[in-house]
């Protein structure tokens, strides 16, 4: 049913509108499918707030809030707030997630792109996920009198990446792939590879290696060793009686290969700091990294045998191949912020889509080329540079495409990070699973939630 507060507001302003009732969605393109709408003839808001006040941004749906050049037309920067708090600060009689793009009603300032205008009807969600309203343009026009009418959105089809001539005062033209291989390469202000990530390198590389000598390299970093015990001690394993020190947790429940995966992911991951809030802060990205890497062991546990990855080097995989993200936030704060802004503002684009208009490249470029010079295993360097490459078929492949299975598996459980859409084909047949496989796979591991996150929250 429609909010009392949006009808009585289109009732006291006498606006000739059409209900298309559809089944819940969960997204406007959802909807505008449901009802056979052409996507574009679709309105879409976006909150804003700061110290002057809220704000709300309304633009077409197949359309980029451009955020630098709407704080240049403001000549201020408000924040874009998540959807998930909006109910309850802004339209506590509307359905969670819900951006009713009728500012007025809910007296609130509006700044309107042009381009919606252009379309002869329009199509919005009224506050609740089951309908959308159909009006035309001119009456939509009529519903915002007082609204700001001035461009701050960018089409999607075609969409460039910034120049030198369009890019904000971050400067964002000059901020070129080669420019941030050279930085890596070069280690400017980048941290050095962690000296236990060292160590525990040696021991992967020395053949007559055992339990006691990772265990002794574990134990000099408290902090590490707590969270190897922790997860050992975990009901994921299901062990009876307690584990009490490193050495049993290798030789009693997890093994030689995976604590020394899981220790060398911990300690690579930990050397780089970033922001623990946001879309790609600290919290969300350690919470998606060890989901991932808990279902790419599981899946890899159940490939066939002549397929196999090794168990350590396949989680290993799942908790790193995101570690450019890192990378990001640490060595190029200012467009780390700039990006976590679009990604709020723009929550149903891909962050792949995002990196490249911004930057010119993606997260996981970086992450390869920082895995790459730290001389970690090919691999690993794989997985992080190919995890979205549903072709991908080269060496060390399998890595890229569990990852790639893992991440599109969970993001249909709403623990999105990168990557989202069906299992491909290919990479299904490469692995020796099937749909159905995976996704019972994936269920299992969600199951073992409380464990995870407390696991997401040790390492974060």
């Amino acid at each position: 049913m429609i909010p009392a507060r949006i009808r009585h507001y289109l009732e006291a302003q006498a606006a000739r509108y059409t209900e298309h009732h559809h089944l819940y969605t969960d997204s406007l393109p959802q909807a505008a499918e449901a009802c056979g709408i052409d996507p574009r003839d679709v309105v879409r808001a976006v909150m804003l707030d700061d110290v002057q006040g809220p704000l709300m941004a309304i633009l077409p749906y197949d359309h980029l809030l451009d955020f630098s050049a709407l704080c240049r037309l403001l000549g201020r920067e408000p924040e874009p707030l998540p959807a998930g708090g909006l109910q309850a600060a802004f339209f506590p009689d509307c359905e969670a997630g819900c951006c009713p793009p009728l500012a007025p009603a809910y007296g609130i300032q509006a700044i309107v792109d042009p381009a919606l205008l252009e379309r002869p009807r329009l199509y919005l969600e009224p506050g609740v996920h089951d309908t959308l309203l159909g009006l035309d343009t001119e009456t939509f026009r009529r519903l915002l009198p007082t609204a700001r009418i001035e461009p701050f959105s960018q089409p999607l089809a075609g969409l460039q990446r910034k120049t030198a001539d369009t890019a904000s005062d971050l400067d964002l033209g000059r901020f070129t792939p080669g420019r941030i291989k050279r930085r890596l390469e070069a280690f400017h202000d980048l941290p050095a590879l962690p000296g236990t990530a060292a160590q525990i390198l040696d021991i992967a590389a020395n053949p007559r290696a055992h339990a006691a000598d990772l265990a002794r390299v574990i134990e000099q970093d408290p902090a590490l060793a707590a969270r190897i015990l922790r997860y050992a001690n975990s009901p994921l394993y299901g062990f009876p009686g307690k584990i009490g020190d490193v050495k049993s947790a290798v030789a009693r429940v997890l093994g030689f290969d995976f604590v020394l995966n899981l220790a060398l992911g911990i300690s690579v991951g930990q050397s780089l700091h970033i922001p623990a809030g946001g879309p790609l802060g600290l919290d969300a990205f350690w919470r998606h990294s060890v989901y991932c890497a808990a279902l790419v062991d599981r899946l890899a546990r159940n490939m066939p045998d002549e397929l196999r990855p090794r168990r350590g080097s396949a989680y290993l995989a799942g908790l790193l191949h995101n570690l450019g993200v890192l990378l990001l936030g640490q060595a190029f704060q200012n467009e780390f912020f700039l990006l976590n802004r679009y990604l709020l503002a723009n929550p149903e684009l891909s962050m792949a889509r995002i990196e490249k208009y911004l930057l010119g490249v993606g997260h996981e470029q970086i992450g390869g080329w920082l895995l790459e010079a730290w001389h970690l295993p090919a691999e690993l360097v794989v997985a992080a540079r190919h995890h979205h490459d549903e072709h991908y078929w080269g060496d060390h492949a399998l890595y890229a495409q569990l990852v790639l299975l893992a991440n599109r598996a969970l993001a249909r459980r709403d623990i999105p990070f990168d990557d989202q859409g069906a299992y491909p084909a290919f990479s299904l047949e490469m692995l020796g699973l099937g749909a159905r496989q995976v996704d019972e796979l994936a269920d299992c591991v969600c199951a073992g939630a409380e464990e995870l996150d407390d696991l997401a929250r040790l390492v974060a």
